[in-house]
């Protein structure tokens, strides 16, 4: 294990890392299913008084028409970061129909169907229709109730001041592009090698209704008639009941440089899967999905974490990449824990924060396909088996238990804390890291094993987040807003709303056409920097 101490980023970069350590930048989209009164997946369009999905950029949907998904701006401030969040819902909730309210978990309601899961609809112009194709592949892919599964994607950056200082010290020979890639890269290598320590510490889906799994899963326990579990498992999200596919779980994605990477993502865009040809792309009038490559766009690729760069205009993600490199990472392992009313708070923000910075740091060598396996082994044995009393951790050179490895990691995390509320002013951050290793010590802290015996209490997993998540509702209804705020949020519905007509208006392609331009592959090997 590599500890803060040892670190020669911190060495040679003292200064600036704590003069730009406030300067750390989050923005958040997190997933919750409208529910109806009755419990099951609302059947009613995407709240209109929010604004059209298709052109909001904070209140919009993800697979489900029912699905929404609130996006924060990037902040350095998480404070004003979770304050937003609660605004979306605040907002939202105030807006909806009668009797429904957000599931607040990451693991799906009661399905008895899955004609019960619409699929997210934009419009008829081109651009809302390839969204709505782009899901339909999904939904013939892997089939929608896996899409119904909804968690936190984490938008993490360091500031550019800081990757110019270690730049300009340890980037001798190489672009402040190319470093701050592999930077980058570094952290989520590392993430590979130690993710599983956030899915102990919040993962929060220990449980699932047997709807979700209709023929049933041999390592999962039966509770009463509708629930099934793993008695220590942590996140069943990130685990091979959870976003899994035997197609992706073939392509060779790695992580050690961006030659590599984006090599690896352009074959899978490019390549024909005998699977989905099967499929076929279009059946009479209808289509069935964008094509039949492995990934129909480059947001298809799943994973615990992915490399990202916003775009320009109609430029592609990967052509994004290519051109001008990575500018920040998303975390997408981040289960909704039921017992905060927006499934993420200050506490958990800071030790994200901290825990990301930390493998940003700390040394990180090249992964071998060998150690990639390992590694995913170790987060399938954490997600399902995690709270296992002495649980040996796969993929080391020597045994050791989860709990040893965990406070191994913390030596360091506790070394940046004292640095972090050195530089912030106040012990938010050395709390937050005392909190994680309370649940190392004890694990029914975490919050899987406090889901757990609420789901036991209340006799199942569609009691207990059914009346969690309607009080938490209820609540948000009637929370008053911030009036400058509700002011902005309603501007940016009705300029939605505007954009939303301009574009239905404007589209004059026919849609085989676009679809064609769309979804072609154009980024070839040289199309930009790499």
């Amino acid at each position: 294990m590599t500890t803060l101490a040892q670190n020669k980023w911190i060495g040679l970069c003292c200064d600036t890392v704590r003069n730009n350590l406030k300067k750390i930048r989050v923005g958040i989209e997190k997933e919750s299913l409208r529910v109806a009164s009755n419990g099951h997946i609302a059947q009613t369009e995407h709240p209109p008084k929010v604004g059209k999905a298709l052109t909001n950029k904070h209140i919009t949907t993800d697979f489900s028409e029912a699905q929404l998904e609130f996006i924060t701006p990037a902040v350095s401030d998480m404070s004003a970061g979770i304050r937003f969040l609660k605004d979306l819902h605040a907002f939202t909730a105030q807006r909806l129909e009668a009797g429904e309210y957000f599931w607040n978990a990451s693991m799906p309601p009661v399905i008895s169907s899955d004609d019960e899961i619409p699929i997210a609809s934009y419009g008829e112009c081109n651009a809302a229709r390839i969204k709505t194709l782009y899901r339909k592949g999904l939904a013939n892919r892997y089939g929608k109730r896996m899409q119904t599964i909804s968690g936190i994607h984490y938008n993490f950056s360091l500031p550019e001041e800081l990757w110019q200082c270690m730049h300009v010290r340890m980037g001798v020979g190489v672009s402040l592009q190319d470093f701050r890639s592999d930077g980058y890269l570094a952290l989520i290598r590392n993430l590979q090698r130690h993710g599983w320590l956030l899915l102990y510490l919040f993962g929060a889906s220990p449980a699932v209704d047997i709807s979700y799994l209709p023929e049933g899963s041999e390592r999962l326990s039966l509770m009463g008639h509708d629930t099934l579990y793993g008695p220590y498992a942590t996140s069943l999200r990130m685990s091979d009941i959870g976003y899994t596919s035997v197609v992706q779980g073939k392509l060779d994605i790695r992580f050690n440089n961006m030659e590599d990477y984006l090599d690896g993502l352009r074959a899978a865009l490019g390549t024909s899967e005998s699977l989905y040809e099967q499929i076929g792309v279009v059946e009479g009038d209808t289509y069935k999905q964008m094509n039949t490559h492995q990934l129909q766009l480059e947001n298809e690729l799943y994973g615990s974490v992915r490399p990202k760069r916003n775009a320009l205009g109609d430029e592609r993600p990967i052509t994004a990449l290519c051109r001008r490199g990575v500018e920040y990472v998303e975390l997408r392992s981040i289960d909704i824990n039921p017992f905060l009313p927006v499934g993420i708070d200050d506490e958990q923000a800071n030790f994200l924060n901290l825990f990301l910075t930390f493998m940003a740091f700390a040394d990180s060598p090249s992964i071998n396909a060998e150690e990639r396996k390992a590694y995913a082994q170790r987060t399938a044995v954490v997600a399902e088996r995690g709270r296992e009393p002495g649980l040996q951790l796969p993929g080391y050179q020597q045994q050791i238990t989860l709990v040893e490895a965990a406070r191994e990691l913390f030596k360091g995390l506790q070394d940046m804390a004292v640095l972090f509320d050195e530089v912030h002013g106040g012990e938010a951050f050395g709390a937050s890291v005392a909190a994680q290793l309370a649940k190392i010590e004890n694990p029914e802290l975490t919050p899987s094993a406090q889901v757990l015996e609420k789901v036991r209490e209340y006799g199942s997993h569609q009691a207990f987040i059914s009346a969690i998540s309607e009080a938490q509702s209820s609540h948000f209804k009637v929370t008053p807003m911030d009036e400058v705020r509700e002011a902005d949020l309603s501007t940016q519905a009705k300029q939605s709303e505007v954009e939303w007509e301009r574009l239905e208006a404007e589209d004059i392609a026919p849609f085989d056409q676009y679809l064609n331009a769309q979804a072609a592959y154009f980024c070839p090997p040289g199309c930009g920097k790499y």
